[in-house]
């Protein structure tokens, strides 16, 4: 007999929002993902040394970097195959314009759909399946 193991994908979040990250954290868990969550660009850079993260969400505005600065080192890093999706509640188009500079995958305007990002993540990292 089979033992079906349910693997969880770690999921990188960068938002300096406490309430926002531990927002993401809970939905990512109860979700099956295993998020890594940093509140500033200096410490997810370091995280990014040793961490291999499936997927990233990134808030634009970060204290120490901009979120876009953020996601063009994550893509230079981690190379074109993983999914870097931005999140702000500023929806500008000088930000939705840079997206494409940086290499990111999705936008996604605050206050963010549930269930839409975990179905975009899932999408993106091919689980785990509810």
């Amino acid at each position: 007999m089979a033992v079906q193991v349910k693997h969880s994908l770690e999921i990188l979040v960068v938002d300096d929002s406490v309430h926002t990250a531990r927002a993401l954290a809970q939905l990512l868990v109860r979700e099956g993902f295993e998020p890594a969550v940093f509140g500033n660009g200096a410490d997810a850079k370091q995280y990014l040394n040793i961490g291999k993260p499936a997927a990233a969400v990134v808030d634009i505005h970060l204290p120490d970097i901009s979120g876009l600065e953020l996601s063009q080192y994550i893509r230079q890093k981690a190379g074109p195959g993983l999914p870097i999706i931005i999140i702000s509640g500023d929806s500008s188009m000088r930000n939705v314009n840079a997206l494409g500079l940086v290499g990111a995958t999705y936008f996604y305007s605050k206050p963010i759909k549930a269930q839409e990002l975990v179905k975009r993540l899932r999408e993106l990292t091919g689980g785990p399946k509810s």
